[in-house]
């Protein structure tokens, strides 16, 4: 089957985190002939090639689509950017000849995909929308009145709609009466359950988390919740990789809180040093507002590592008792998931853990 992925960018240098290319080389492997469109609608600020041109990122050839368009308003957004996408589109499709599907990814791009096929080129070839969008898994009075107008269309004109968690899919059909299959999101499972295990080495014991460092990641509750479980336990520590708007004040909490020694920002690494880190590390937790699947979570199971997360939407999908806690949005529940986790680390089954998440990591054949 021939298959077209809409993605956001793509970064040739480092390209992890990105679902869509990780779903494209899982597609590939099952031996399905895919191509990748990669719409790049970011600000003039973003120094790279503009222009639409071919590419080639982890074996999967891209059409690129460079357009600096920002955070222009929803019309000039609708204009430029469908109009890009059906050029794009259409220099692919002569190119490599028809597809048989399309999948887009995420609402915004989605927006733009579905206007160009249908309105502009007037193409009747089947699309499926998959949503990861953490802003439509909200309630409906709590969506932008630009998301939702998106949304009516998106989802409307779509084949088919796939959310990545089951939360996702009921704020879905509750908000936009659309019944969509729940995929979880693909991820590069060896490289993590490839890392060499250094745990139970007899040195401190070692929470790790990562993500964007963003107020809805609340990488700040994350660590007053550990200072809380652990106020003098000098043998235990948090290390976080990431970077974002918050690694300022998280500095300056991390002083203030006194905790230089024992909380660590590590910033923002390559996805291979991050598994090496996950060999060594002994739990793995992340206290989103809201997640709509949570692959870092999987990523850390699949390393072998019990997680902790708060109940945010995507992770109460696939964390049970076995990998990991979910616990409520306060430190003390926090704090008390953290020592729980520490004092019965030996009960947790590492093989078992990253077992269990290779098995997760199943791309349902929905084309």
């Amino acid at each position: 089957m021939k298959i077209c992925i809409v993605s956001r960018n793509i970064n040739n240098g480092n390209s992890s985190g990105n679902f869509e290319l990780d779903q494209a080389v899982a597609l590939r492997e099952y031996g399905h002939d895919v191509y990748m469109i990669s719409m790049d609608l970011r600000s003039v600020r973003r120094k790279r090639k503009f222009g639409i041109y071919e590419t080639v990122c982890r074996g999967i050839p891209v059409m690129k689509c460079s357009i600096p368009i920002g955070a222009a308003n929803g019309k000039i957004f609708q204009f430029v950017g469908s109009r890009a996408f059906a050029r794009a589109y259409r220099e692919l499709e002569k190119k490599v000849g028809r597809f048989d599907i399309i999948n887009s990814h995420f609402l915004n791009i989605s927006f733009v995909a579905l206007r160009g096929l249908r309105e502009l080129l007037k193409s009747e070839v089947p699309v499926a929308v998959t949503e990861h969008f953490s802003k439509m898994n909200v309630d409906k009075n709590e969506i932008s009145p630009e998301n939702l107008q998106k949304g009516e269309y998106v989802y409307s004109k779509a084949d088919k709609v796939i959310a990545v968690s089951g939360a996702l899919a009921e704020k879905l059909e509750k908000n936009f009466g659309v019944k969509s299959e729940v995929v979880f999101n693909v991820f590069e499972s060896d490289i993590f359950k490839n890392a060499k295990s250094g745990r139970g080495n007899g040195e401190r014991f070692s929470f790790v988390s990562a993500g964007n460092l963003r107020k809805i990641k609340r990488m700040d509750l994350l660590i007053r919740s550990f200072v809380k479980a652990f106020p003098r336990d000098k043998e235990t520590c948090l290390y976080i990789f990431g970077d974002g708007p918050e690694m300022g004040s998280l500095e300056r909490l991390i002083d203030e809180l006194g905790v230089r020694e024992r909380v660590f920002l590590m910033g923002r690494r390559p996805q291979e040093e991050i598994a090496d880190f996950y060999g060594i590390a002994d739990a793995f937790a992340i206290v989103s507002e809201r997640e709509t699947f949570g692959v870092a979570f999987i990523e850390a199971m699949a390393s072998g590592m019990p997680v902790l997360s708060s109940k945010c939407g995507g992770p109460e999908d696939f964390i049970i008792p076995e990998t990991g806690i979910l616990v409520d949005d306060d430190e003390q529940s926090i704090a008390d998931g953290m020592k729980s986790i520490k004092s019965h680390r030996d009960d947790y089954e590492d093989s078992f853990i990253s077992e269990y998440a290779q098995n997760k990591n199943i791309f349902l054949h929905y084309f």
